[in-house]
């Protein structure tokens, strides 16, 4: 029976330290390739990182300078409406004055030649502020600029309600487009 035994156990024996070897061999070699393709998508990984880093850096750089390009401009523009704005308010205290009648007007304007220029100008109704509207007088003829100018209230009025829904269109469009802008920039 130990005959039998050692018959029949031998080889069972001998059968699971092959097994347990090869398993051994086997874990071994798949921790060893494990290790090796954890070790190449890491490296992947930090490649890909520094790609992308590189294109947010450079994306943020040229977003900079057209911040800044933008900033620029808007400067200048600003200083050039300062400067339009400090010439309009020394024409304003001749331009204030009350026209001057027109004989035979019944009912005389609210403004005159000169001050209708000055109206104009500001809001930038004229295309050459430098000359005088058509049938208009020169702007150095201070008699004629004096004269009234016909603009009446119901006028200046029409006029303010048109400007003001001009106005609220613009702003509703800038409003509109800052939206679509910051929408843009989430979704990125």
């Amino acid at each position: 029976m130990v005959d039998f035994l050692k018959r029949m156990i031998l080889p069972v024996l001998l059968g699971l330290i092959d097994l347990a070897v090869v398993g051994g061999l086997a874990y071994s070699a798949g921790r060893t390739t494990g290790r090796a393709e954890l070790s190449a998508y890491r490296a992947q990984v930090a490649e890909q990182r520094r790609i992308d880093g590189a294109a947010a850096m450079q994306r943020y750089q040229e977003q900079t300078r057209q911040l800044a390009d933008v900033s620029g401009q808007l400067d200048v523009t600003l200083t050039a409406l300062d400067a339009a704005r400090d010439q309009l308010t020394r024409r304003i205290p001749r331009a204030a004055q009350r026209p001057a009648p027109v004989v035979g007007a019944d009912n005389p304007g609210l403004l005159s030649v000169d001050g209708l220029r000055v109206y104009n100008d500001a809001l930038g109704l004229r295309a050459d502020a430098s000359a005088p509207a058509a049938g208009q007088p020169d702007a150095d003829n201070a008699a004629a600029s004096a004269v009234d100018s016909g603009v009446s209230r119901a006028d200046l009025l029409a006029h303010a309600r048109d400007y003001g829904a001009w106005c609220k269109s613009v702003a509703a469009g800038r409003g509109a487009l800052i939206q679509i802008h910051a929408e843009a920039a989430h979704g990125q």
